[in-house]
């Protein structure tokens, strides 16, 4: 258990109701190769099936981006389903060793309003957030 650097996570929600009414595209893929996790961002003229556009230059390429952990939230029906537990064991667990053993420790949540930050903290009663499985 190494966690003496900044670690950069990213996590992809589930579309909310209104995302859902309104048959919103996913534009946000993730992938773990085994070697890192990457974030693929699409343009909104294509998501992620890429059908629409099939030429992919320019601003419209897909964009991708490296992070030390990426949770895919989107579904649990996929395998690659990052849960509340999954999140906690890959940040929190080291996060609490670390001010065990006396260390300063912070999980700084940013993102925009609705992006799923409060749940990831401190989730619901039936599925507990990293705050309330560090307590």
């Amino acid at each position: 258990m190494c966690a003496d650097k900044v670690k950069v996570a990213v996590r992809v929600r589930p579309f909310n109701r209104r995302e859902i009414d309104l048959n919103t595209r996913a534009v946000v893929d993730m992938s773990n190769d085994g070697i890192q996790d990457q974030t693929v961002l699409y343009h909104p003229s294509t998501g992620i099936t890429g059908k629409e556009n099939s030429e992919h230059h320019g601003r419209k390429a897909p964009k991708t981006f490296a992070f030390d952990h990426c949770f895919w939230s989107m579904d649990k029906a996929e395998t690659r389903f990052a849960s509340q537990e999954q999140v906690y064991n890959c940040l929190g667990k080291d996060v609490l060793q670390r001010a065990f053993e006396g260390y300063n420790a912070c999980i700084f949540a940013y993102g925009q309003t609705g992006s799923g930050k409060s749940y990831t903290m401190m989730g619901s009663r039936s599925d507990k957030g990293i705050i309330p499985r560090l307590c």
